[in-house]
């Protein structure tokens, strides 16, 4: 309301002294003064001069007339940007983080990407919060600003921004990716596009990153704690009745191939890994930690092994029969079958988390 009544109080005054309030709003935004001459970025999508590049730029003359149009302007977000672009070549870092980030609160594109380069590059007297980049590069991404969406995808992905709350969804991550295509002018970016992508398609749902974040807080894990989603089985059916059994704490080991995820190191069980356990519909079920691992070759498998598999699977024969169907199914597409001698690794785990 009180937002309200100071636009119509400034409507008002602007008609009793005929000043058009819009158009003049319109001049004040795209005035061009020394600062812009002298210290605009070329890149800035929100300046009104080509821009300087930075080996052009006289430095003392500049940061002089910033500092004259912010005492002519003092609520101008793009002469403090530019005041604290050139602060900062001249190694004023901490005016120049200052001056970023009061651009950067005031609304300023490029100062929200800068200011927010400049915490996860660990400037001189920039905050060390990562959480505080996820916010400032959000911003600016959402702005259209095309470094911004790039860098808010590369640590989002690196799930450098894991222990953030409120982060961007799925959903505006995808918006980014549509943006950066859109507006790619290279080759890189179009190669950015498809890693992106790339990335957000075998990314863990919402659902199962959901799981984790609350695991990883009761278990008291660093928040870059790595971490998979994971299902068992190769149908619906199969990985409903394996996840049952998980969750039941008959099941307490599997076996796989590293023939299996030679094309993707990323599945290769570790000790002490963690993994969301999905369900045939891949719903997060639980959390899983892999306690050890063992690989030794198909034939050399006892029921020493099979006895922590579940009931029906425990005899050998039967051991063997299931697993020997399995790996002919899940080896077929890289072009290899069964063999007695094919290396198996077997991994026992223990349920973390529900």
């Amino acid at each position: 309301m009180k937002f309200a009544t100071r636009i119509l109080s400034v409507s008002l005054l602007s008609s009793v002294l005929g000043l058009p309030l819009l158009a003049a709003t319109a001049r004040a935004d795209t005035l061009i003064t020394e600062c812009d001459r002298l210290a605009a970025h070329p890149e800035d999508p929100q300046k009104v001069t080509p821009g300087v590049h930075q080996n052009d730029i006289d430095y003392p003359i500049a940061i002089a007339a910033c500092e004259r149009a912010l005492v002519t302007n003092p609520s101008d977000p793009r002469a403090r940007y530019q005041l604290a672009r050139v602060l900062f070549y001249t190694n004023q870092n901490e005016r120049a983080v200052a001056e970023m980030k009061r651009a950067a609160d005031a609304g300023h594109i490029q100062a929200q990407y800068i200011f927010a380069t400049f915490i996860a590059r660990q400037r001189p007297f920039a905050p060390t919060d990562i959480c505080l980049a996820e916010q400032y590069w959000r911003q600016a991404a959402t702005a259209g600003r095309q470094a911004a969406r790039v860098q808010y995808l590369r640590f989002t992905l690196q799930q450098r921004f894991a222990g953030c709350a409120n982060v961007a969804s799925d959903a505006e991550l995808r918006l980014f990716v549509d943006g950066i295509a859109k507006d790619s002018k290279s080759v890189y970016e179009n190669l950015f596009v498809e890693d992106f992508n790339d990335g957000l398609r075998s990314r863990p749902s919402e659902a199962a990153r959901s799981v984790w974040q609350r695991c990883r807080n009761t278990l008291g894990l660093p928040v870059d704690e790595p971490w998979r989603a994971r299902r068992f089985g190769d149908t619906e059916m199969m990985t409903n009745a394996l996840t049952a059994l998980i969750l039941s704490g008959e099941k307490t080991i599997t076996a796989t191939t590293p023939w299996s995820y030679s094309r993707d190191p990323d599945r290769r069980p570790y000790e002490g890994a963690y993994a969301v356990l999905l369900d045939g519909k891949g719903e997060p079920r639980g959390v899983l930690r892999t306690t050890s691992l063992q690989t030794k070759p198909f034939s050399q498998v006892t029921e020493e092994d099979s006895r922590y598999e579940g009931k029906p699977v425990r005899p050998l024969d039967a051991w063997q029969k299931v697993h020997r169907d399995f790996f002919n199914r899940t080896l077929a597409p890289i072009g290899k079958t069964w063999t007695a001698e094919m290396p198996v690794t077997l991994e026992k785990f223990e349920v973390v988390c529900r």
